[in-house]
């Protein structure tokens, strides 16, 4: 949606109108503008007896507001593995906030975090085909919690 005309042109556009020897077409045209915007400039200062723009209408309200946004912000930490839909479950079972995976991924975007987008996948079937000297060391290595935590959940991106 456009900004609003600056109060400098609105007052040049009613002056114009004032003057009363151009069509509102003709106003439209020299002041770069659309018709029906000199109809409403011309209504809203018949109506109000102003010509400051009027307020903004509002819009709708959030599902997760900044106190539930902190039940997410603790979801995420503790779980940062999950996926948007497993955070909307929990959400839905144990805060009983009725949430898409959509709404709540925007909370988490909102909140600097990343999420996973899909379940991790299953470990391959296929046995390592190389061999090692060491064959008697697992595969299997100790991750620290907070190593997991950043591979999994990091702050996402600020520019667009």
């Amino acid at each position: 949606m456009p900004k609003a005309l600056s109060h400098d042109l609105r007052s040049r556009i009613l002056a114009a109108i004032d003057e009363a020897n151009r069509t509102v077409a003709e106003i439209a045209k020299r002041y770069d503008v659309g018709v029906a915007s000199v109809g409403r400039l011309k209504r809203l200062r018949r109506e109000t007896g102003s010509i400051a723009p009027r307020p903004h209408g509002g819009g709708v309200p959030r599902l997760i507001n900044e106190e539930q946004e902190a039940l997410v912000a603790a979801l995420v930490q503790r779980h940062p593995d999950w996926t948007e839909e497993k955070y909307a479950a929990t959400l839905d079972d144990e805060h009983d906030i009725h949430a898409s995976a959509v709404t709540v991924g925007r909370v988490i975007r909102r909140l600097g975090y990343s999420v996973k987008k899909s379940p991790s996948s299953r470990k391959s079937a296929t046995a390592p085909t190389s061999s090692s000297v060491d064959a008697n060391i697992s595969n299997e290595s100790e991750t620290s919690p907070l190593r997991v935590w950043f591979s999994w959940t990091k702050p996402a991106r600020t520019s667009r």
